[in-house]
């Protein structure tokens, strides 16, 4: 592994270049070292010929003051100044620099002139100085020769010295000058080269031509930028020659994504439709078979109270198939064994072992997918399609019907909750029609039977008097109901009134003072928020109600109605009638059907309805508060 590392790194500019720069760098400071050291050696050298050539000088003068008219005390400074020389040449200073050439004949010459000093030399000097006899100057002028031979080799060897240099800085300047060369050839082959050949394709390739490609001679980060250009223009060649089935296929997906959508808003479109849910299903089940092209289709609905399940709608299953879904248990169905998970699955009929999956395999279906129909968290149902084969449908088709059984457990979840919503609005009604039926019709009714019972009487007893008294009040009383029953009729088909507020409170108004003959009149101050249609309609049905029982009870001969329309709504109806016993009253208040109906309707507003006396001498005054922070609600 470090071998393939080493050689594959060795191909990388980023290592030649600086292995490149390191060897020449090192090579000059080498020479530029050794140089340094020629003439270090050159200067040493010179200093220790200076040096042998004043050891002659200090062995003449030696041998001068050797004579015997020369103090012992100059003799012995002039020997002690010679022997230093010696033993300064012998141990040398590097730092100086002085010291001998590092050669062997010249080492050897040394060695013999500081022997021949210490043991023959100085000997007979000191002899000739104590004795008083002359010095011998033959032998001063053979061991003078000797130091002057010790220069000649020394000079030799500088001479050594001087060559090397000469020839060091000649090899330098040809080396120099042979390397820029070498630098310059690499240059040449590594960098510039492949880059005018890579430039030259990229400006081949910008000009149009898909052709271009570039030559790769490395494998360094140039090689590697060529090899990334030939694949970018294969890759760019081959986009350009398949562009036209590249967009064929991006067609293709748009399109799909497209009739997706539409599918889905037509969908959606139709769960805002307001039908039964029975249709709604059938709509559903005949769009996803043209959807999918399935082979068969079934939507089991799960009921939460019993615990079954059943098909709700179908299309493509036999009638066997269709009792497997009828009204079955949910535990171990099949679509237990689908709301268990939560996204859809795909199912193989032969490998499941519920009823439903073996009348599929009965019929020749193999295959389906089956999504869970959920509202929320609660489980609504199961849509399952089947199939007689293996289709294949991708994971957008999948999910655009993961969205279709989510979008039909929500509308199916709405539909059951606008049909409770109507139901107990039905259930509203039909309590509010008995509380009127019973509070007008019943009443009067009752006085009818009972002048019936008074007419057959004054029959048995041909009481004349008693008989047309009972005839006058049974015409009375069938007029009465007459009109009862057409306030009634005129009361429910009031949610049809497309008038605003006060219009409609003036059409009650003048309906009133038709029926009654009572004299009514309507004051409206105040500019305050408007009302809900839910609010305007109990308003307006609880002044009704109040005028009825008016025009019943009263026996008035004007009303007034006020509606002062602040912050609060107030509505006050007042007449001049009879009035009433506020203590009968309240005994009376769960017995009075009316007075409950205005009640009930004030409560469904958030409102208050009081019943009192106008006045000590008489009349009655209906109160309705609306508060401000009712106003605008539900």
């Amino acid at each position: 592994m470090t071998k393939r590392f080493t050689t594959a790194s060795l191909r990388s500019l980023a290592v030649k270049l600086p292995l490149l720069t390191l060897l020449w760098v090192s090579f000059i400071v080498s020479s530029i070292g050794y140089t340094m050291l020629l003439n270090w050696e050159l200067e040493a050298s010179a200093a220790a010929k200076f040096a042998v050539g004043e050891l002659r000088n200090n062995i003449y003068r030696t041998a001068l003051v050797a004579q015997p008219a020369t103090s012992g005390a100059v003799f012995e400074r002039e020997v002690r100044e010679t022997a230093q020389l010696l033993q300064r040449i012998e141990a040398g200073n590097a730092w100086q620099p002085l010291y001998l050439p590092k050669d062997e004949s010249v080492r050897k010459s040394f060695e013999q002139i500081s022997s021949a000093w210490r043991t023959a030399m100085l000997p007979k000097l000191r002899e000739a100085h104590e004795t008083g006899t002359p010095v011998n100057m033959g032998l001063v002028r053979l061991f003078t020769e000797q130091v002057t031979a010790l220069t000649d080799r020394i000079d030799t060897a500088r001479a050594g010295y001087l060559w090397q240099l000469r020839y060091l800085q000649v090899l330098l300047i040809v080396l120099a000058i042979g390397s820029l060369f070498v630098i310059v050839a690499l240059l040449l082959n590594w960098v510039i080269r492949p880059l005018e050949r890579l430039g030259d394709g990229i400006r081949r390739l910008s000009s149009g031509d898909l052709t271009a490609r570039v030559e790769i001679h490395s494998r360094d980060e140039v090689g590697q930028i060529a090899h990334g250009f030939n694949r970018m223009a294969d890759r760019l060649e081959d986009l350009y020659d398949n562009l036209e089935q590249k967009v064929a296929e991006k067609t293709v997906s748009v399109e799909e994504k497209n009739r997706h959508l539409a599918q889905l808003y037509e969908i959606t479109s139709f769960f805002s439709q307001q039908a039964p849910i029975e249709e709604m299903l059938d709509g559903f089940v005949e769009r996803i078979i043209r959807y999918t092209e399935a082979d068969g289709c079934v939507v089991e609905l799960l009921n939460q109270r019993s615990q079954r399940v059943h098909a709700a709608a179908f299309y493509g299953l036999g009638a066997d198939t269709l009792k497997a879904f009828r009204d079955t248990p949910y535990e171990g169905s099949h679509a237990s064994n689908v709301l268990a998970k939560y996204y859809p699955i795909r199912v193989r009929f032969a490998t499941m072992e519920t009823d439903q999956a073996k009348a599929l395999v009965a019929e020749g279906f193999r295959s389906g997918f089956a999504f869970q129909v959920r509202s929320s968290a609660s489980d609504v149902g199961v849509l399952t399609l089947v199939f007689r084969d293996e289709p294949e449908f991708s994971s957008q088709m999948v999910q655009l019907l993961e969205s279709f059984s989510s979008h039909l457990g929500v509308a199916i979840d709405n539909r059951r909750l606008i049909e409770r919503d109507r139901q107990f609005a039905v259930v509203q009604e039909r309590q509010l029609l008995a509380q009127g039926l019973h509070d007008s019709i019943a009443q009067a009714l009752s006085f009818l039977n009972l002048q019936v019972q008074f007419l057959s009487d004054a029959i048995k007893t041909d009481d004349k008097q008693l008989r047309d008294d009972s005839l006058s009040a049974i015409q009375t009383g069938v007029q009465e109901c007459y009109e009862d029953v057409r306030e009634l009729l005129l009361n429910f088909r009031e949610r049809l009134h497309k008038e605003g507020f006060v219009d409609g409170i003036q059409t009650v108004i003048d309906r009133f003072e038709g029926q009654s003959g009572v004299a009514a009149r309507l004051t409206v101050t105040g500019n305050g928020p408007d009302l809900t249609e839910k609010q305007k309609l109990q308003v307006i049905f609880i002044v009704q109600e109040a005028l009825s029982n008016v025009r019943k009870h009263a026996e008035a001969d004007t009303v007034e109605v006020r509606i002062d329309n602040q912050a609060d709504l107030r509505v006050i109806v007042t007449d001049d009638g009879v009035g009433l016993d506020d203590k009968l009253v309240a005994e009376r208040r769960g017995q009075h059907v009316g007075l409950s109906i205005m009640s009930e309707r004030a409560s469904k507003i958030g409102a208050t309805v009081t019943v009192e006396r106008a006045s000590p001498i008489g009349g009655t005054r209906v109160t309705l508060v609306l508060p401000a922070d009712a106003r605008g609600e539900g």
